[in-house]
């Protein structure tokens, strides 16, 4: 009987104590929250024309490399798959000025729309 008592303590007390430490649940695992997006319309502020061919640059200290874009003949761009963080994005064509907006925060799960307007050279 003691015996039988010992092995059934032996058994328990290593479900006890190898069961927690090989269990992960969720919280431990590691988690990356669902990516944004930036979208939005590139057009000429004379004209209110779209402006195809621009090229729209993303930065962000979330980023390894920078993510860009071209916008379409309708002047839509899309950035997808995003990591959320404080963005930068930069539009560039040969007819335009550089265009700059910063501090662009982007949240997990969100689209964040942008509406440029820029003059022509």
């Amino acid at each position: 009987m003691l015996k039988l008592f010992t092995a059934y303590f032996v058994c328990m007390l290593v479900l006890f104590v190898a069961v927690p430490l090989f269990a992960r649940s969720e919280d431990d695992a590691e988690y990356a929250p669902p990516p944004g997006m930036f979208t939005g319309t590139v057009i000429d502020a004379l004209s209110r024309a779209p402006i195809p061919g621009l090229v729209v640059i993303a930065t962000s200290p979330s980023l390894s490399e920078e993510q860009w874009a071209w916008t379409d003949d309708s002047g839509g761009y899309r950035l997808p798959l995003l990591p959320a963080g404080t963005y930068t994005l930069r539009f560039e064509h040969p007819d335009y000025p550089s265009h700059t907006r910063g501090d662009l925060l982007l949240r997990a799960n969100q689209t964040e729309q942008l509406l440029v307007e820029l003059l022509p050279r």
